[in-house]
């Protein structure tokens, strides 16, 4: 075993090739990493872009196209190098100037600090990717496609809300969805907008090599979608890239090593700037990506969100599904909820603000306030003990708030989680002030007894 980990050991990485085949709208990457014990391996990665006729590649400007398969090869590559790490990093075809690298520098190493995190990994001087001071990158071309939205369906509350707050703007926009699964058609469907879709095939060797070696994958995934978009919209003619990524996104978990460890950083307004600047500054100024919920909470989201009913039977925001069977995600008809991860225990939370038990226990399946075993999660998420879960959960505040609202009620008189709350967050705490901090605006709207938040909404619900 020992002799084997050690012949897994990069002793160099080399971003290879970019290969465009029109004809079937395919991407081929190729990665070749040099081991320690003298051996070559090359990985292959593909992009499949369905709907994508011939002709489009030819239309996007060269100087356009080039910068951006670039920067696909690079983001690409994130699964692949961080498995076989080595700061001899290499480009095959093309130089990257100072600046160039000090993004993919900052993207990788915040990006993967999770992964770090979890599997041990002292990445201090690991991340060091080549420039040169002489290099000229040629300024971004102009490119002027029509004005129009490419909104990412995650097939959650938080796309839904977008989409309908893009509709109500009068923005065109369509979806687009990476792998995309059935929960992903059914939300397209409710929303009424069409989704453009992109596959990808990872190379079957890297699965091996991280399961022997027993490696927690965490990557910047909405980095990677966001070079993905940005070439879609290159090819079918979009101007902005919308995201959905909130305030609490910022908020991160521990630190590691000296490094902020924020499991949602790709979500984060620092990675957002940092890589719209980098589109619009090496690819092209004509293209931007945004968050259209960067202004709010979690619990603010879902304030807004439950206006709309028609969805809180449809909506997947529990990560668990998209590691479930296809065949199981195909039988499904309505949303999905482990009830045991982090994110439903937060979101259970936030809902139950503005539901009633009733209408909750319909949705979810169940009441986790009632669940002693979720106690722990309870304290971490309300920022009792340890450090937030590595989840897509919103900041402390906002979990006491939405756990005071439901308490107002005096359904969940009692129960386990309830118990714990009330013993932590007594009447007399200042929740007025945490509502002035979570909510972007007309907080005073919030009333004290939140089974008459929104009387048509429960109308609504009781005849689903």
């Amino acid at each position: 075993m020992w002799h084997f980990t050690k012949m897994l050991r990069a002793s160099s990485f080399t971003f290879g090739t970019y290969t465009v085949d029109a004809a079937r709208s395919t991407i081929t990457f190729t990665y070749r990493v040099e081991f320690q014990s003298g051996r070559i391996r090359t990985y292959t990665d593909r992009l499949f872009f369905e709907g994508v006729s011939p002709e489009l590649w030819e239309k996007v400007p060269k100087a356009v196209l080039e910068a951006t398969l670039q920067a696909l090869l690079l983001m690409i590559g994130i699964n692949y190098w961080c498995v076989l790490p080595t700061n001899n990093i290499r480009i095959e075809g093309f130089t990257l100037t100072r600046e160039q690298a000090r993004f993919w520098d900052s993207l990788y190493l915040n990006g993967l600090g999770e992964f770090f995190y979890f599997n041990k990994i002292d990445f201090h001087n690991l991340i060091s990717f080549p420039y040169d001071d002489s290099a000229t990158v040629p300024r971004a071309a102009r490119f002027e496609p029509p004005k129009r939205a490419l909104l990412l369906n995650g097939a959650g509350k938080d796309s839904i809300l977008s989409a309908e707050m893009l509709k109500a703007s009068g923005t065109p926009f369509d979806f687009f969805a990476f792998a995309p699964t059935p929960a992903h058609k059914r939300i397209a469907a409710l929303v009424g907008a069409k989704t453009i879709t992109v596959k990808r095939r990872r190379d079957s060797q890297l699965g091996w090599i991280t399961l022997f070696l027993g490696i927690s994958s965490a990557y910047p995934s909405v980095s990677t979608f966001t070079f993905i978009a940005t070439l879609l919209a290159e090819l079918l003619g979009y101007n902005s890239i919308i995201f959905s990524n909130e305030r609490s996104a910022d908020f991160g978990n521990l630190t590691y090593l000296g490094l902020p460890v924020n499991h949602q950083w790709c979500k984060s307004s620092e990675a957002e700037k940092l890589t719209n600047d980098y589109i619009q500054s090496f690819i092209t100024p004509d293209i931007s990506m945004r968050s259209l919920l960067r202004q709010y909470s979690e619990l603010e989201i879902v304030r807004r969100f439950v206006r709309y009913p028609q969805y809180l039977y449809n909506f997947t925001s529990c990560n668990t599904y998209f590691w479930l069977p296809r065949i199981q995600q195909l039988l499904l008809r309505t949303n999905y909820w482990c009830n045991s991860c982090p994110k439903c225990v937060f979101l259970f939370a936030c809902f139950s603000a503005f539901l009633p038990k009733k209408e909750m226990i319909n949705i979810f399946g169940a009441d986790l306030y009632a669940k002693k075993h979720l106690l722990p999660l309870f304290r971490r998420i309300l920022g009792i003990e340890g450090f937030k879960p590595f989840d897509c959960v919103g900041e402390p505040e906002e979990m006491i708030l939405a756990m005071h609202y439901a308490a107002q009620c005096k359904e969940y008189s009692g129960e386990p989680a309830m118990r714990l709350f009330e013993e932590y967050f007594p009447p007399d705490y200042n929740f007025d002030e945490l509502a002035r901090r979570v909510f972007a605006d007309d907080h005073d709207e919030i009333m004290e007894t939140r089974p008459d938040l929104y009387p048509e909404v429960v109308s609504h619900l009781s005849h689903l």
